[in-house]
């Protein structure tokens, strides 16, 4: 079946807080088992900068499949689940990642993907891009 796929978003790359790198490694074995790949060590970060492209992000994540990866089992470590979420950046392939524990509002928005992203589509801060949710995958 092919996927359905919400009305683009458009958003602006920029530098998160450093940590992406540190929690995709150690969740990657999760990843793997539940979306099939080993993501690249670290996430793209996009904000979306306009109001009804927040509203429009929110209603799809509303009807987007999504999956859940569980955290991984680290004695003494308090550390959420993930929701994940298919996603098109551009014509590449990526999923969207919604920590439960997290730092940013809706109008931020991480994705993970096996390839580094900001060196396939040629990215820096400020850079903009547009995106997809799968409705179904």
């Amino acid at each position: 079946m092919e996927a359905e796929w919400c009305d683009s978003i458009e958003a602006v790359v920029f530098s998160g807080r450093r940590e992406g790198s540190f929690y995709v490694s150690i969740y990657a074995k999760n990843f793997r088992k539940v979306l099939g790949f080993t993501p690249y060590p670290g996430t793209l970060n996009a904000r979306i900068t306009r109001r009804d492209h927040v509203d429009r992000y929110v209603e799809c994540l509303a009807r987007a499949k999504q999956v859940r990866v569980e955290p991984p089992r680290i004695p003494g470590a308090r550390l959420g689940g993930v929701i994940v979420y298919r996603s098109m950046i551009m014509g590449v392939d990526a999923w969207i990642v919604r920590p439960d524990i997290t730092h940013y509002k809706n109008d931020v928005v991480e994705f993970i993907a096996p390839v580094y992203l900001r060196k396939r589509l040629n990215l820096e801060d400020g850079s903009k891009i547009t995106f997809r949710l799968a409705l179904r995958v």
